[in-house]
């Protein structure tokens, strides 16, 4: 295995460990999993340089963790506050190019429609970057780490299955290329 390779998957490691930190109790009667979600699916790039290495997409997934120990901008009973670390990784001829967004979001969960609640929210995060190759003209975007936020739109279809898209801002600053671009997933709430 290339020390390329090696090193994405010590990041996924890391990323999942950090995860499992974060679904841990706060106290004796916390729920281990309460809270917690993953789901996988793709991220869809808008920037041509991005999509000239990825063709189309970049697989990926990720888990979501709810908490409520981090205050809510906006109060309500139906708002919720959640942080997700997600991962997507291409490895095609054309190059390489991963994104590993870390996103604390707030989630506005609409009445129950006909057994389906559909939900909204925004998010604002790091946003993980880089690539051996930006499209046919070549270059290396080296992995940096830029502000970005997100747009939020879902339906839990039950207790647990849901649908998820998320459409991502990125700032691009000093970047050969920002991953902006729409984020689609099918999760499993636990």
């Amino acid at each position: 295995m290339s020390v390329t390779k090696a090193s994405l998957w010590r990041r996924a490691a890391l990323t999942l460990v950090a995860g499992a930190a974060i679904a841990l109790p706060m106290g004796a009667k916390a729920d281990l999993l309460n809270g917690l979600s993953i789901h996988g699916g793709a991220f869809f790039p808008v920037r041509q340089n991005v999509r000239d290495v990825t063709d189309f997409m970049v697989f990926g997934g990720g888990i979501d963790y709810k908490v409520p120990w981090i205050p809510r901008l906006l109060n309500g009973e139906h708002w919720s506050s959640s942080i997700a670390v997600d991962f997507h990784y291409s490895d095609r001829t054309a190059g390489i190019t991963r994104s590993i967004p870390v996103t604390l979001n707030q989630i506005y969960t609409f009445e129950e429609q006909n057994g389906k609640t559909p939900y909204a929210g925004f998010g604002i995060g790091a946003y993980t970057f880089g690539g051996s190759k930006n499209g046919p003209a070549g270059g290396h975007q080296p992995t940096i780490v830029r502000f970005g936020g997100n747009l939020i739109l879902g339906i839990n279809l039950d207790k647990h299955l849901y649908i998820e898209g998320h459409y991502d801002f990125v700032d691009g600053h000093h970047a050969a290329v920002a991953p902006d671009g729409f984020r689609g997933y099918v999760g499993y709430r636990f």
